[in-house]
Formats: structure tokens, sequence, C-alpha cells
């Protein structure tokens, strides 16, 4: 709750708190995720999508894991199969929009 609150007050400031972005210039893989997520919770999935394009997808990806936690009894296999496959995937995709953010596909936030 307090991690989320403070997230929620960084993306409120009107100049960059990445730390990746303020040493380097460059934006890390996940700049502008808190801006988008905060979008996304306002219903705003357009302007969500402008931030970060994996912010819906992740937001479906707790989702999901919030079911499949609840339904799974403790310490099943199936929990470090998915928790592993889920992090492949993020890792993936985080490189891949930074990539395309590199070669000006997508814009820098």
């Amino acid at each position: 709750m307090t991690v989320g609150m403070i997230a929620g007050g960084l993306a409120l400031i009107p100049y960059p708190t990445c730390l990746v972005k303020l040493a380097s210039g460059v934006p890390c893989p996940g700049c502008g995720m808190t801006r988008a997520t905060l979008r996304l919770l306002q219903g705003d999935i357009h302007g969500s999508l402008q931030f970060h394009p994996l912010a819906l997808p992740g937001a479906l990806a707790v989702l999901v894991a919030a079911v499949i936690a609840a339904w799974l009894p403790p310490g099943h296999p199936a929990w470090d199969r998915f928790v592993g496959r889920a992090m492949t995937v993020a890792s993936v995709g985080l490189a891949g929009v930074w990539i395309l953010r590199m070669v000006h596909v997508l814009p820098w936030v």
C-alpha cells in the first residue's frame, strides 16, 4: 500500500523521477509504467497505452495471478511454473518495448 502511494505521488511530479533516466538521460524499460497504470485505473485505456504499452497486459497478468493463487493449494508446483513463465514474458516484453523506444518506433515518455 505504501509503495503504491509513493509511486502514485511520484507519477504526479511534473518532471522525470526515474533514477536511470536522471543518471543516464535514457529512460529505463519500465519508464511510464506508473503513469500508465494510474491512467488504467481511471479507465483511460488509450492514455495508458500511450505511456506504456505493457500496463494493460501487466494488469491482466496480476488479475490472473490473483485467481491462480486463490485457486491453487499452497505449495502447488503449477504456481512456480506460472511465476517463471510470467517473469520470462514480462522480461522479454520490457526488453522489446525498450528496444522499440531506442529505435524510435515507440515514443519516449
